[in-house]
């Protein structure tokens, strides 16, 4: 991990200097409902759209970012988006971003899985429609958290190493010291073969398609399936023969900022109100999340520790 960050504040703004952000914006484009796939690979979506039949058009999209926070800041931070609701499993909202939607919806505070170490699609996909049901003429981005790691396909890595179980003690323990397992570290050292880490990413996609596709069916007007990044397995980063590994930002390269523009069919549009201010009330949650702001930040660590970040 360490490698990668020398990554992020080395190679990053080199190729910054060279190429700049080549990214789209996500707010431009047009949709009604944007599901993102957190760290997913155009190509091994393509996989899927082919293996699956998936019904609906599918294109390559630019991300401007090669990571969730960079994805973040690039596209909503400083802005404000009264028209949009966001629902998310993604822990790096809270740091990035400062009420940039009309509402959000936290569900990686009090919704988290602590057997699995993250959110998990089937109850995301719950709160989406909650989320719809109360907005119904806002725009709604809903940010998954899988193929990320942990996977929780039917390839899950439950190896010696411990790679499941040690993203859980990082999260109860609070510690990122010595992270025994960290499938990334195991991916690079060779304890893992590529072909098997491959096939446990491919599962955790069919994991969370097998939820985002129906929410995609259900939901009124036009919605996209897309992602925030991709994830590199060893390619070479340019200007110089650096293999990257995970999704270290500021990186451009076609596997961490190509990803999927996937458009399923369909036969209405949304009436989006684009006015109003912050809600009095916002989405029905349970109890536990109204934490104090300790509590809250405490609860980010935990949760980004899970997903196998350092600062």
């Amino acid at each position: 991990m360490r490698r990668q960050l020398l990554l992020s504040s080395v190679l990053g703004p080199i190729q910054k200097r060279i190429r700049g952000n080549d990214g789209e914006y996500v707010m431009d484009a047009d949709w009604d409902n944007l599901i993102i796939l957190d760290g997913c690979r155009y190509d091994l979506f393509t996989q899927i759209y082919a293996k699956h039949s998936l019904d609906g058009e599918l294109s390559r999209f630019q991300s401007r970012g090669s990571s969730s926070p960079e994805f973040l800041s690039e596209n909503f931070e400083g802005r404000s988006y009264n028209d949009t609701v966001y629902v998310t499993a993604n822990p790096h909202e809270k740091r990035v971003l400062d009420d940039a939607f009309y509402d959000t919806d936290r569900a990686w505070i009090d919704d988290w899985d602590d057997e699995d170490g993250t959110v998990l699609p089937g109850v995301l996909s719950e709160r989406a429609r909650a989320a719809h049901d109360a907005y119904p003429n806002k725009r709604l981005i809903v940010h998954f958290m899988q193929p990320h790691v942990p996977f929780i396909g039917e390839t899950q890595l439950d190896v010696d190493s411990e790679i499941t179980s040690g993203l859980r003690d990082m999260m109860l323990e609070d510690s990122m010291d010595d992270a025994p397992g960290f499938v990334w570290e195991e991916l690079q050292n060779g304890a893992i073969e590529e072909g098997v880490f491959w096939e446990a990413y491919r599962d955790n996609l069919i994991r969370v398609l097998e939820e985002a596709v129906p929410l995609a069916e259900d939901l009124p007007g036009k919605t996209v399936i897309t992602a925030d990044h991709g994830n590199a397995l060893g390619e070479w980063a340019t200007p110089f023969p650096v293999p990257v590994y995970f999704h270290p930002t500021n990186i451009r390269m076609p596997e961490l900022n190509t990803v999927p523009w996937f458009v399923p069919p369909y036969s209405e549009r949304k009436r989006i109100v684009r006015s109003g201010d912050a809600p009095a009330e916002t989405i029905e949650e349970p109890a536990a999340a109204d934490e104090s702001a300790e509590s809250g930040e405490n609860a980010v660590e935990d949760r980004l520790s899970a997903l196998g970040y350092v600062d």
